[in-house]
């Protein structure tokens, strides 16, 4: 039930964030009143910030106090050698 639960949030997070983010495309391209845009832009941003926070929460804290691993071992560098 967990690993469903996650995956919910998870998907409910994303479709906001994507949403949010077409909604300020069309709000870019219909209007241009500078407060709506400030709006839109806004809530994106805003919906972003949960997007990422959920990431954070479901992926676990570990993997951000890994991160140099990680971003190691994702763009395929290797670890410096210590030299002597």
């Amino acid at each position: 039930m967990g690993k469903q639960v996650r995956k919910l949030v998870l998907s409910l997070a994303v479709l906001v964030c994507i949403g949010a983010w077409a909604g300020v495309v069309a709000t870019f391209q219909t209007t241009d009143d500078i407060a709506t845009k400030t709006i839109a832009l806004t809530i994106a941003a805003l919906a972003t910030e949960g997007l990422i926070w959920a990431l954070a929460i479901i992926g676990g804290w570990s993997m951000f106090a890994n991160r140099k691993a990680l971003f190691a071992r994702l763009f395929g560098r290797k670890k410096a050698t210590k030299e002597a």
